[in-house]
């Protein structure tokens, strides 16, 4: 008896080891083929340091290793001057957590297979020229912190499986690609989301009433796109906004009349470029926090409120080509609250020059 357990025990054993050297093998060997694929011929090896040296793969620069069976779990080369394409192998990493190849010049597909990578944290591919269908395959990635495929030629929908099943996503960065369709409605169900950028993309129709429901989103960047509608009211609850860009849309409607009261903590405030309507509330001199401010390029109509003096924090504001109203006896009080904002570099309201007291505002 004592024999068959002390057989068993070898046989485990034997077994355990044989697991370890195959994942160790598995793991250079996707190193290996992702070397090769991102190296076009002709250019010198970024990669000279990815050799038989004596502490293995895991001592290459960009690799590193944790754990006793020392598994790959981060490959961080941004700004390598890699310039081929992503080697499907990489998806046979199965212990990654981070996979950082930014700023580099990928180009062609992401390759489905890093769907399989379901314990990636941090996937950043942005600056580079991916092509073809945003991957849907990412979306089983199910333990995703932060996805950037910004700066791309990334194109088609953006999946409503994302927010479907990358519930835990904080970071979500697609902008600067030719992405195209609706806002999934489905990313309202990402409740720790920080970030959503997705501008200068090519999504339609209207911005859903479930984005307003993130409540800890600091980030919503929408900007230069050809959104339509009136931006849902519940936008407007997201109280921890700090930056808010909807500008180049076509986006109408009017601000909300107690704006002031809504974001206490926002930076920048930017409706420009679409065709909002009725007036600038009077409580956005409210908005003290407020460094950016950009109206310009709207059909808002009647006067400036004469309290933005408050806005001690704001550096630019932009009312330029709108249909905003000042005469011999109202209108240009603003004009002397302003003296009261230090901090102002830059103010636009008409097509001339001005000067106010030592800044020099145009």
């Amino acid at each position: 008896m004592a024999m068959r357990s002390l057989s068993l025990l070898l046989l485990l054993m034997l077994a355990a080891s044989v697991s370890i050297s195959a994942a160790h093998a598995d793991d250079e060997a996707a190193l290996l083929a992702f070397k090769v694929a991102a190296i076009s011929s002709g250019y010198d090896n970024p990669l000279a340091s990815w050799n038989g040296s004596a502490g293995g793969y895991c001592s290459w620069e960009g690799v590193r290793c944790r754990g006793r069976h020392r598994r790959v779990v981060a490959l961080t080369l941004p700004s390598h001057g890699l310039n081929g394409v992503l080697s499907p192998t990489i998806g046979n990493l199965s212990s990654l957590r981070t996979l950082n190849l930014s700023s580099n010049g990928f180009s062609g597909d992401i390759p489905a297979s890093l769907g399989r990578l379901r314990h990636l944290h941090d996937l950043d591919l942005s600056h580079n020229t991916f092509s073809g269908e945003f991957p849907i395959n990412l979306t089983f990635c199910i333990n995703l912190r932060n996805m950037a495929l910004r700066f791309n030629q990334l194109w088609g929908r953006v999946p409503s499986e994302v927010g479907d099943r990358l519930t835990i996503l904080q970071f979500l960065i697609l902008g600067h690609n030719n992405l195209i369709g609706d806002i999934p409605a489905s990313l309202g169900n990402l409740s720790s989301l920080i970030a959503l950028e997705l501008s200068f993309n090519k999504l339609e129709g209207t911005i859903p009433s479930s984005i307003g429901g993130i409540h800890g989103i600091q980030y919503l960047v929408l900007q230069h796109n050809n959104l339509s509608g009136v931006p849902p009211l519940s936008l407007y609850n997201l109280s921890s906004l700090q930056v808010f860009e909807l500008q180049v849309n076509m986006l109408h409607g009017e601000i909300l009349a107690d704006i002031g009261s809504r974001f206490p903590g926002i930076r920048i405030l930017s409706f420009m470029h679409n065709e909002f309507t009725g007036s600038i509330p009077n409580s956005i001199s409210n908005l003290t926090t407020l460094q950016h401010l950009q109206l310009q390029q709207n059909r808002l109509s009647g006067y400036v409120p004469p309290t933005l003096g408050r806005l001690h924090a704001l550096q630019y504001l932009d009312l330029f080509d709108n249909m905003l109203q000042a005469d011999d006896g109202e209108g240009w009080e603003f004009i002397t609250s302003l003296s009261n904002c230090s901090q102002l570099e830059r103010l636009v309201f008409l097509e001339m020059p001005l000067s106010l007291g030592n800044c020099q505002i145009q």
